[in-house]
């Protein structure tokens, strides 16, 4: 096609780019103000992607480096390049510089030979290094505000103040050994102030999986860090107080050393409490607080609604039970009344006397029931009339027939007055006549058939 394999490569590069920028432009627009940012901030992006999709964080995952040169230009270090993603790096670069800022950019890739002598880039890790240089480069260098100062012991602010201010960072040397702590480590720590101290013994890097020496964290110095504090006992009790702390490595070239700012990786208040540390001992500035309270605020919030919950189903259940009881009252009422009487009584209204002018009533009585009584305990009566009873309720309701009332033997039934009818008549002489056969069906505690 009458390329060369380089233009072929810088050309895929770019329309890899491209592609990915249609999809993310608002993402990669915000990554970084500068180029240098840019690539810079790639690693907390990646981070994200990784914590997003449950991922652990391996000694393979990937990092860029970008450092700025005397001379103006830039150095990219990638580690742990990605196949595809290292062979069209070049185009990359380019097309991020021209797509986002506007730069046109020559970028030269450095041998790992020449990276490694110079020191950068100690073990056997893989890496791929580009030199990064803008056309028409002025030379522009980073001014510092008018009156600042580069001396250290200028500084405006004393190392107490800091340390209040940011109580979880810290301070190590090359040799690893601990120039400054904060309040907050030091109080988790539970070390002496005049005590020197190894990062070693006191932290572990839990995020990137790197061996905790100087030269491997200034690598990674645009990765998130996560260390966790050692404590000198191994009881299963001082296990539960060790803390993670996630937060930058800032290199500090005045004195050759590295800081560390972070925050506690805490979101429940019983966690903070059960570290040995307050509320107040994390600075207002920092958003940890806002998610303890929040969290807190979430789990009243819980309580709260489970509490809603449990009253809510008693409710439930007292009301199901006032319904049950609704029910019997309307049934007994509707058992003694006819149904429309009982609901107007039910709902409390006034029963207005009505006159029934095609009505049939029976009068029933038990022949010989002073005797039968004067020869039976009461409970046997009371036995008897229930069974003979029970018998005529099922027939007045076969014959849809409305029973008035029961006083003692006296059984009276009534047609046409619970509703309409013309045959009231005809329905009252059935019954009469199921009555007397029905009665004969139940004895006497003497055993003779009763007489109706």
């Amino acid at each position: 096609i009458g390329l060369k394999f380089e233009e072929m490569q810088e050309k895929f590069g770019e329309e890899f780019f491209n592609i990915c920028f249609d999809e993310n432009e608002r993402v990669l627009r915000a990554v970084g103000g500068t180029l240098q940012d840019f690539f810079n901030g790639f690693d907390a992006l990646l981070e994200h992607i990784r914590t997003s999709f449950g991922r652990q964080a391996t000694l393979e995952s990937p990092s860029f480096l970008c450092k700025e040169l005397p001379e103006g230009n830039l150095m990219l270090h990638y580690f742990h390049p990605h196949q595809i993603v290292g062979f069209a790096m070049t185009g990359m670069i380019k097309a991020a510089a021209k797509k986002i800022y506007r730069l046109e950019v020559e970028v030269e890739q450095v041998t790992n030979d020449k990276l490694c002598s110079e020191g950068t880039n100690p073990g056997n890790c893989s890496c791929l290094t580009f030199l990064i240089k803008e056309h028409e480069n002025a030379n522009t260098t980073k001014a510092l505000p008018p009156g600042t100062s580069q001396s250290p012991l200028d500084l405006r602010i004393s190392i107490s103040t800091f340390c209040r201010a940011f109580p979880f960072h810290l301070m190590f040397d090359p040799n690893m050994l601990v120039l400054q702590l904060g309040e907050g480590l030091r109080k988790q720590l539970r070390c002496d102030t005049h005590k020197t101290l190894k990062f070693q013994d006191c932290f572990d890097i839990v995020s990137p999986k790197i061996s905790a020496t100087f030269e491997r964290v200034l690598l990674r110095l645009s990765t998130p860090f996560v260390i966790r504090t050692k404590l000198e006992d191994s009881d299963s009790e001082s296990k539960d107080k060790v803390m993670e702390i996630k937060g930058q490595m800032i290199h500090v070239p005045e004195s050759n050393s590295i800081l560390f700012l972070g925050s506690p990786c805490v979101d429940k208040l019983d966690e903070l409490m059960g570290r040995g540390l307050h509320l107040s001992d994390i600075p207002i500035h920092d958003a940890t607080r806002d998610v303890i309270l929040v969290g807190e605020q979430a789990k009243a919030q819980d309580g709260l609604k489970k509490r809603m919950d449990k009253l809510k189903a008693t409710l439930e259940c007292t009301h199901k039970a006032l319904e049950e009881e609704k029910k019997k009252t309307v049934d007994l009422l509707i058992s003694i009344f006819p149904e429309e009487v009982a609901q107007q009584l039910w709902q409390g209204q006034q029963v207005q006397a009505r006159k029934f002018d095609d009505v049939t009533m029976l009068f029933s009585d038990i022949v010989g029931f002073t005797a039968i009584c004067a020869q039976c305990t009461p409970m046997q009566v009371i036995s008897m009339l229930n069974e003979l009873y029970t018998r005529f309720d099922h027939q007045c309701g076969f014959l849809d027939i409305y029973k008035v009332e029961t006083i003692g033997d006296a059984y009276c039934v009534a047609a046409g007055l619970h509703k309409k009818s013309l045959s009231h008549a005809k329905a009252i002489a059935l019954m009469a006549l199921k009555m007397m056969e029905l009665s004969e069906e139940v004895l006497t505690p003497d055993g003779s058939p009763i007489k109706v």
